[in-house]
């Protein structure tokens, strides 16, 4: 078992609001059914996650004053208190993001605000935040995008902290950002498919082109990118890198009917956060990248956003194909609580 830390950072948090509108159409009057409500944002998600498998971590980011109560309380209560809320308020109101579902069409709408202004003062604060929890033991997760008033010389100077102290950094944000950074030291970085065509520069059509391309990104900026996961919607996800050997590789997927997924708002969360949980317990990228596709699935198919069931995590678990490199290590049984 890992004795490591987990900590995720979410500088722009989110209210999510998922709606279902059967023939979603612009421009006219439209019923909608809530199908969630909940605090949200990359970290947020992840730390969420973490916590329903079981595992302890820590959650700081930003959040609007008025907001923190219910993040600290949302979280708190569905992870069980494995999940330990240290947010930094600032003035402003939490941004506001809105999911429309189109059963009918099979649709998803997505709409993203700014979020709150943060001032220097407020990065100042967070570089020390980040500062005093960085060590040797700990995994960095740097997820979402950042709030306007913080540029990405304020987020590279947060990485050169987090290496200072020794810590691994996983950071999964937009393509803007991952590009601008990736010379900066990380363990990991998280893309999808789409992602890592822009920060690669190559195609991702094929597993072969996707494998490639992530390759390509261990090799930017003199190899700075360690590990690289990527995620490919129904195809599952791959992970390649250092950590797993000269050459070797993963690629988990799950077969699916598609009438059972529900939505697929922060499936990619939920596969980082099971890869986390996995590797944490048992030390194995293998049984990590199977788990946290089992996640992904789970929460895809979850009636009631921002939720998952272990039932479905567990049914997934045991569906799940592997394939990997001929130096790969044979997957072997994970578990979950």
């Amino acid at each position: 078992m890992n004795d490591v830390r987990l900590i995720t950072v979410t500088m722009n948090p989110a209210i999510d609001r998922v709606i279902e509108i059967e023939k979603f159409a612009i421009g006219r009057v439209s019923t909608a059914r809530l199908l969630g409500w909940y605090p949200g944002g990359k970290g947020i998600n992840v730390a969420r996650v973490l916590a329903k498998l079981g595992t302890r971590c820590i959650a700081t980011g930003f959040v609007g004053d008025a907001e923190l109560a219910m993040f600290e309380e949302h979280i708190t209560r569905v992870g069980e208190g494995r999940a330990v809320m240290q947010l930094l308020r600032v003035r402003g109101q939490t941004r506001t993001n809105m999911t429309i579902m189109d059963p009918v069409m099979d649709t998803e709408t997505h709409i993203r605000e700014d979020g709150f202004r943060v001032y220097p003062e407020d990065v100042r604060r967070m570089s020390s935040k980040v500062g005093m929890l960085a060590r040797d033991d700990t995994v960095m997760v740097f997820g979402g995008s950042l709030p306007p008033g913080a540029s990405l010389g304020d987020f590279r100077t947060m990485l050169h902290v987090c290496a200072d102290q020794g810590a691994r950094v996983i950071v999964d944000m937009n393509e803007a950002a991952m590009v601008a950074i990736r010379e900066e030291p990380l363990w990991m970085v998280k893309l999808n498919a789409s992602e890592l065509a822009g920060f690669s520069g190559m195609p991702t059509d094929s597993i072969e082109a996707t494998l490639a391309a992530a390759r390509r990104v261990c090799t930017l900026g003199g190899g700075m990118v360690h590990n690289v996961i990527v995620t490919r919607g129904a195809d599952g996800a791959m992970m390649v890198g250092e950590d797993l050997g000269p050459g070797a590789w993963f690629s988990a997927k799950v077969a699916v009917h598609p009438a059972r997924i529900v939505n697929t708002l922060g499936c990619g969360d939920s596969l980082l956060a099971g890869v986390l949980h996995e590797w944490k317990r048992s030390d194995s990228w293998c049984d990590a990248l199977r788990f946290g596709v089992a996640t992904a699935t789970a929460t895809a198919v979850s009636r009631e956003a921002g939720t998952l069931d272990l039932e479905d995590v567990r049914e997934f678990l045991d569906a799940i194909l592997v394939d990997e490199s001929p130096g790969g290590a044979n997957p072997a049984a994970a578990s979950i609580p």
